[in-house]
């Protein structure tokens, strides 16, 4: 099956920070901002979506790399909608392009590496890492 140009979507809703509320929750240095971790977490939702079709029983997928780059100069908020494409294969690695919308336009745009994985060894990988840290562990 090709994925290649294969789109899916994730989206989030953001409640709107008022002024007060920016200035309490950051530093001067550090403006309000939507955590990378809430991007991350959509554009990869996104992602693992427009693979899913290719998956066979027993597999999953993770995430190999992201790469972020932040469009917006303040907080975003409203409805966000992440948008995957998927733009190429290479043995079991997937490579997405994903952009992340809120009500006024772009806010950021990422590359994600996902590889398809059998879900044994997701279990293994995650077992084995147990007493030490571990970032298979909330696979």
């Amino acid at each position: 099956m090709s994925l290649k140009g294969r789109t899916a979507e994730a989206t989030l809703r953001v409640p709107r920070l008022t002024a007060e509320a920016a200035s309490v929750s950051a530093a001067p240095d550090f403006p309000a901002a939507l955590p990378r971790s809430r991007l991350s977490g959509l554009m990869e939702l996104a992602a693992a979506r427009a693979l899913r079709p290719a998956l066979r029983d027993g597999e999953s997928s993770i995430t190999l790399s992201l790469e972020i780059t932040h469009a917006l100069s303040g907080p975003a908020h409203g409805n966000l909608r992440a948008v995957a494409t998927h733009q190429g294969v290479n043995g079991r690695v997937h490579r997405f392009l994903a952009h992340v919308f809120d009500e006024s336009g772009l806010i950021a745009s990422g590359e994600i590496a996902r590889a398809v994985v059998a879900d044994r060894r997701i279990v293994g990988l995650a077992r084995r890492g147990l007493g030490r840290v571990s970032m298979l562990l909330g696979v």
